[in-house]
């Protein structure tokens, strides 16, 4: 019964949530132009295909982003940052057909009063909804009732968290022992047992059992837990199962389904997200974009490399990319043809700690490449490389087959996530960084990766460029 009302509160929940969409489309429109765009009758095309593409969108990243997930244990600060997520999602992607029909564009004013209202308007929506759910259940109303089964700290700290926050509305009906010492202290004055899978039946025949939390530990307690899961399974209760099974340092887990086996997953680089796919638009468009501005730029180059020395204007050498991927990355030929045979007789004086070649004034470097490498325009045709998915703009520096050979274990987990043109290391100093400093900036990005710190270190870009350094 309980399911049947979340699932359809739920649908309850998406339809309100696609009517302040359109309500705020209509809305935006009327203070904007003065007027309602009534069945999107004699409007622009433009506003056509942006409200349409919005409202399908809305429908998609609102599920991705778990916005109608059960609001029992997620913060209104949780709840706000999703929405604005979301929202900003289905902005960016609605904006991009625009871009390809320029009768009428998009009015800037509409867009704010649209993204500014709407987003404005869910948030304050969800805060309503938390408040009231809140009042209700501190009376006493919309509660569910939880077995915990185990007698440790993860069983302490469930058990604990629930009673302390009886706005969840979540009541922990009893605990239950599994170990063989007869010792049954409970927590939090929530009463013990220790008669193990009997004990849990004469519950589930007697009482409201809504959930039943497993924290005993797998290793040893496999067979059990299993016996406890067939029991839940028969009389339709759930079973939660915490997923700190492991002690990770580093890696994230959650459940996903492979193949149509449910698994638990672990992980340090960034899933495949909605702002993973954002990340990858941003890409095609601005590299698209530069490629066709800047083409004059890269014709002159190109002329100026062919006139001054021997060789071809691009230099096409092989580096590691995503997880280890070979490919081909492009850069304007800033040295002399037979740099990498040269390479060899100027080991000695390399500059740099670690498995990697750096040496400020390298007898190879051309005049032109020296002015092209210190303004970082030897690395424009890896526009090229970004287009076809090989790079990013933003992401570590792609390494060469032989760095990557030498590389300490914990190093590769730069290659987790795709290279990129500009990087945290590209705007904290370059050359002038440590090799295990390098190899540091690269973990931290990969760890806090967002599509702030990707804008971020654009424009860190920019200066670090124009300084030359």
């Amino acid at each position: 019964m309980l399911k049947e009302n979340k699932k359809s509160f739920n649908r309850l929940f998406r339809f309100f949530d696609t009517l302040v969409v359109i309500l705020s489309l209509f809305v935006a429109y009327y203070i904007r132009f003065g007027r309602l765009p009534l069945f999107f009758v004699n409007q622009t095309f433009e506003f056509e295909i942006f409200s349409f593409s919005y409202v399908i969108l809305w429908l998609f990243f609102s599920s991705r982003f778990h916005l109608y997930k059960s609001m029992r244990f997620s913060t209104f600060f949780d709840d706000t940052q999703n929405i604005f997520k979301a929202n900003l999602c289905c902005l960016v992607i609605a904006l991009l057909p625009t871009f390809f029909f320029r009768e009428a564009p998009l009015s800037r004013l509409f867009i704010f009063y649209f993204w500014g209202g709407l987003t404005g308007s869910l948030i304050s929506l969800r805060f309503f909804i938390k408040l009231s759910l809140k009042y209700i259940r501190l009376r006493g109303y919309n509660y569910r009732q939880v077995v915990v089964i185990g007698n440790n700290g993860r069983a302490k700290n469930i058990v604990d968290r629930l009673t302390n926050s009886p706005e969840l509305g979540i009541r922990v009906l009893n605990s239950i022992d599994y170990s063989t010492n007869g010792k049954c202290p409970g927590f939090s004055n929530v009463p013990c047992m220790t008669g193990g899978l009997e004990d849990l039946k004469v519950i589930i025949e007697n009482h409201v059992v809504d959930e039943v939390v497993i924290t005993l530990p797998m290793k040893s307690f496999y067979s059990e837990i299993e016996q406890i899961i067939t029991v839940c399974e028969q009389v339709g209760v759930e079973v939660k199962i915490p997923t700190d099974l492991f002690s990770l340092r580093l890696a994230k887990s959650s459940i996903s389904n492979y193949h149509d086996i449910q698994v638990l997953e672990f992980y340090t680089s960034p899933k495949m997200t909605p702002q993973l796919i954002i990340k990858r638009g941003i890409d095609v468009l601005v590299s698209a974009i530069l490629l066709l501005v800047l083409s004059p730029i890269l014709l002159l180059i190109a002329f100026l490399i062919n006139m001054t020395s021997k060789g071809p204007v691009l230099f096409s050498q092989q580096r590691i990319g995503y997880n280890g991927r070979n490919f081909n990355c492009l850069k304007f030929r800033s040295m002399v043809e037979n740099a990498e045979a040269l390479k060899e007789d100027l080991a000695s004086l390399n500059e740099q700690e670690g498995p990697v070649f750096k040496m400020k004034n390298d007898p190879r470097v051309t005049k032109v490449g020296q002015f092209l490498r210190k303004t970082s325009m030897d690395e424009l045709p890896q526009l090229f490389n970004v287009l076809k998915g090989e790079m990013s703009l933003v992401g570590p520096r792609p390494p060469v087959p032989g760095e990557v050979s030498e590389y300490e274990l914990e190093s590769r987990r730069r290659l987790s996530m795709k290279p990129g043109i500009t990087c945290l290391w590209q705007v904290n100093g370059r050359n002038s960084i440590p090799f295990e400093k390098w190899m540091e900036l690269d973990r931290n990005y990969i760890d806090n990766w967002t599509l702030w710190l990707d804008m971020k270190i654009l424009f860190q870009t920019i200066p670090a460029i124009l300084k030359g350094v």
